[in-house]
């Protein structure tokens, strides 16, 4: 009984670790940027974001529609950083062509 017993209270301490360090082991959002400007351009079939104030990662995420299942499906950008020097950040950017869909909403997220 006794092996059983250390092998249950082992694993509950296991358990315990792995759940706190989970937890209080993420990252705290680092981004600290505002007067974001997301934009689509139909014509072009991009989605795109600059922020102009601040300092951090960012990303453009952009919906996009196509005629073929999934219908309708968020796509992330690539990640951009913007120093407090820069008067303004880099331009995260989505093309829907080589996605095969069309892009009709974008949104800026901070990393």
């Amino acid at each position: 009984m006794k092996p059983v017993k250390k092998a249950m209270i082992s694993t509950t301490m296991l358990g315990t670790v792995l759940c706190l360090t989970s937890v209080l082991g993420v990252p705290a959002a680092q981004a600290e940027v505002w007067r974001c400007e997301p934009s689509v351009d139909t014509t072009r079939n991009v989605g795109q974001t600059t922020c102009y104030e601040g300092y951090g990662n960012y990303r453009v995420v952009v919906e996009c529609n196509s005629a073929h299942w999934p219908y309708t499906r968020n796509i992330d950008g690539p990640v951009v950083y913007k120093s407090t020097e820069q008067q303004f950040g880099p331009t995260s950017s989505v093309y829907g062509q080589p996605n095969g869909c069309h892009v009709v909403r974008a949104w800026t997220v901070a990393l």
